[in-house]
């Protein structure tokens, strides 16, 4: 990943876009601070995609902790629950809406 000032990407903008157009990704800075980042069009940054899959691995140790710590549910748990949901799915279809 390049980084170009403020003043290089407006004189070379075209360049850029052919460059982030082949894939690249570059970082524009004022004042030696980033500012803006010019990336192909739908490509998630890779630090974006870090945080995202550190996101989904923390999860899934959680529900494996909770999921270690609780008994299997039986099929007759099962069966209830899918019962219970059906029965309130019919309650609110049959509800008259409110005036």
């Amino acid at each position: 990943m390049e980084s170009v000032t403020a003043f290089e990407a407006k004189t070379q903008f075209e360049e850029l876009l052919e460059r982030v157009t082949n894939g690249e990704e570059i970082v524009i800075t004022r004042q030696g601070k980033p500012v803006a980042r010019l990336l192909p069009e739908g490509r998630k940054s890779n630090e974006a995609v870090r945080q995202a899959v550190a996101g989904l691995r923390s999860l899934q140790a959680g529900i494996r902790a909770r999921t270690l710590r609780q008994k299997p549910l039986r099929y007759a748990e099962i069966k209830s629950a899918i019962e219970e949901g059906r029965t309130r799915k019919r309650r609110q279809a049959v509800k008259p809406e409110a005036l």
